[in-house]
């Protein structure tokens, strides 16, 4: 019971949470059956969350034994259906047998129940798969080999692809690929049981690398983001995509990484040469506290620069008032969430932390106060307008959040402005380098096509 009402309360959580959440291929979950579920693993709790609220059946997690502390945490991380796990670098004082962890698990998928297995077995933010263990491979073969194969078991591969992974409002796409059957290693593993776990992992790196933006290093990764943003909002327009097409874009980025790949091999002093080029660039709007974003001309919306600066007045002046309402409302339960965020990640080291404590911080602490606010009103004005108040609360919050962040983006324009009329030297010469990125870039888009 628990479970279940965690999973509805997280399914509405991670919508509120994600500005765009896009599930791809949901027809390729099993609704019943003997099943693990794997993923690559870059937002440590909000990975679980996101996939639990997907996935049919309610999923067992596997859990680093480090957090199994206390009576009550193995009380409660075992109503929530985790599996403590030993790895050769944990130094908790409590040590588990992962065989009996294992022979757990291989219980669990002969009663026909659901997994969850990070196979890297550590949380990283970065567009990059880790090497996976082959825990993961040696439990379903494991579990299948003690039931003569019998058992039906699947293994379902999630790709999980945040825009900011630490970012209230981002997007995130999870992508489900086709199931891989455990079967189809019997005899594989009847010959060779290390050549079974071996080929079933490799299979399994495979397909995580096709759902996911994979780089090969940190350079690589470094030059495909700060071309996408330069340059992916010029592409988003050349194929008129929507910025609710999330899998578009992570296509997209995914083109971009390849690019750089295919040219790191090719050409490598010519990437050496433009990562110097662009490095400036981004240096020299770092000096002057600007951000590319200022610089790009919206095609679709043609506008003098005074029509479009007096519209944005009348916006931030007529609005004022239902932006201070919401902010007012709003700005104790927004503001907490981020506060705890912080000292959780200062604590631990760790900014992986970041998203899911400010949400799982959020949904505590928004009904809390919402309640608290409403009942204050209800005190004083009686039970009509205390309800009135309460519907008004979450929507003002977030065009309070819409405001506030249209209001950081035009001072911004306006801090290029004032730039421009005392230094104009200087923003001329950032033009400049724009254009010769840009021109690069294109000139390597149109040589990569012709190429491949």
């Amino acid at each position: 019971m628990l479970y279940q009402i965690l999973k509805l309360i997280s399914l509405l959580a991670t919508r509120v949470f994600f500005k765009s959440l896009q599930v791809k291929n949901k027809q390729n979950i099993p609704k019943k059956g003997a099943l693990i579920v794997i993923s690559n693993h870059p937002n440590t709790f909000m990975d679980p969350i996101l996939i639990a609220s997907q996935v049919y059946s309610p999923l067992y997690f596997m859990a680093n034994a480090s957090v199994f502390v206390s009576p009550f945490t193995k009380w409660l991380f075992e109503k929530l259906h985790m599996i403590p796990i030993q790895r050769k670098n944990d130094t908790n004082k409590e040590k588990y047998n992962n065989e009996q962890i294992f022979q757990r698990c291989f219980d669990h998928l002969k009663h026909q129940k659901a997994i969850l297995i990070f196979p890297e077995g550590v949380s990283i933010r970065e567009r990059r798969l880790q090497e996976l263990k082959t825990g993961t491979a040696r439990i379903a073969l494991g579990a299948e080999a003690q039931n003569n194969f019998q058992l039906g078991t699947k293994i379902l591969t999630v790709g999980l692809n945040y825009s900011q992974p630490d970012s209230f409002r981002s997007d995130v796409l999870i992508n489900f690929d086709e199931v891989i059957y455990v079967k189809d290693y019997e005899k594989l593993y009847k010959e060779d049981p290390q050549k079974a776990v071996k080929a079933l992992t490799e299979e399994m790196r495979k397909r995580l690398e096709t759902h996911t933006i994979h780089t090969y290093s940190a350079d690589e990764d470094y030059l495909g983001f700060q071309i996408d943003k330069v340059y992916g909002e010029q592409l988003d327009e050349e194929i008129e995509l929507s910025k609710k097409e999330q899998e578009q874009t992570y296509l997209m980025n995914k083109g971009i990484i390849e690019a750089v790949r295919y040219f790191n091999e090719k050409q490598p002093e010519r990437v050496q040469t433009f990562r110097k080029k662009i490095e400036k660039y981004i240096t020299n709007l770092e000096r002057l506290n600007l951000q590319d974003e200022v610089f790009k001309n919206k095609k679709k919306h043609k506008k003098s620069l005074f029509a479009s600066s007096l519209g944005d007045l009348c916006f931030f002046v007529f609005l004022f008032p239902i932006f201070f309402w919401g902010w007012l409302n709003n700005f104790i339960p927004y503001w907490f969430p981020q506060r705890v965020a912080k000292s959780i990640v200062k604590w631990t080291d760790m900014e992986e932390y970041t998203a899911p404590v400010m949400m799982i911080t959020g949904v505590i602490v928004f009904p809390f106060f919402y309640l608290i606010e409403s009942f204050a009103v209800y005190w004083f004005f009686g039970v009509q307008i205390a309800f009135l108040y309460l519907i008004t609360l979450a929507p003002a919050g977030f065009f309070a959040l819409f405001y506030g962040t249209k209001w950081i983006k035009q001072r911004k324009k306006w801090r290029l402005w004032a730039i421009f009329t005392k230094r104009a030297n200087l923003v001329a010469n950032l033009v400049t380098q724009r254009k010769e990125i840009i021109t690069d870039i294109e000139t390597a888009k149109k040589e990569y096509f012709e190429a491949t």
